[in-house]
């Protein structure tokens, strides 16, 4: 029972029927959508000390990059030296 077999029987359904069937897999697609729209953001941080962490890791991580880009350019100076 292949596909196309599976199409030409819908298509054999009274119209009512065929109607039907149509708006209920439209719907259980709306339905699906809006469950996955309305599912809450599990990457935004609820509590303010986990915001206040990520706030100094970032803050920590963009130190971290400019130290290391000095001490990269320094490295670079002493080779040329």
């Amino acid at each position: 029972m292949n596909i196309r077999y599976r199409i030409e029987r819908v298509g054999e359904l009274p119209p009512a029927l065929a109607t039907a069937l149509g708006i209920f897999v439209l719907a259980l697609i709306v339905l699906v959508v809006w469950g996955l729209i309305r599912l809450p953001d599990h990457t935004r941080l609820r509590s303010p000390e986990a915001r206040e962490r990520a706030r100094r890791r970032k803050e920590s991580r963009r130190r971290q990059k400019k130290l290391r880009a000095r001490r990269e350019s320094l490295q670079r100076k002493a080779r040329r030296r």
